[in-house]
């Protein structure tokens, strides 16, 4: 059983983080491999991630996008928006569940590392792409 948590708390409202997170495949870092809604953000869309393929699994805008792995990660992976004082959002993503197969094996050894440095990559687009929006 794995779960992974990271947080940030970046300017602006849910809904306003919620406008900037929706186009997931634009923050996720080039540097980390690639990340794709090739048929848009909604539930039972298609993902493209490093070589897997996945489907999008709750779409709750200013609340929630998570995405069913399937075996590779029984319970999935996903953002989740909370309100902050000062008008601001906690932006948690957690990867949890049971590990399956080659990921199973591989996530401690390299997919782990790996993936917090494209998490916190991620969440510094998103944070800079929030203050950008909000500032204008």
């Amino acid at each position: 059983m794995v779960h992974n948590v990271h947080e940030r708390v970046v300017p602006g409202t849910p809904e306003q983080v919620w406008a900037v997170l929706a186009d997931v495949s634009r923050l996720y870092p080039a540097s980390s491999g690639t990340f794709a809604l090739p048929d848009g953000l909604y539930v039972g869309a298609p993902v493209r991630h490093d070589g897997m393929t996945y489907r999008v699994a709750v779409v709750e805008p200013g609340r929630k996008l998570w995405f069913d792995v399937g075996r590779a990660i029984s319970g999935g992976h996903g953002f989740e928006l909370f309100p902050a004082e000062g008008g601001r959002t906690l932006v948690r993503h957690q990867l949890k569940g049971r590990l399956g197969g080659l990921f199973a094996l591989l996530w401690p050894l390299v997919i782990r590392r790996a993936h917090d440095k494209a998490l916190e990559g991620f969440l510094d687009n998103l944070e800079r792409e929030v203050t950008r929006a909000h500032a204008g």
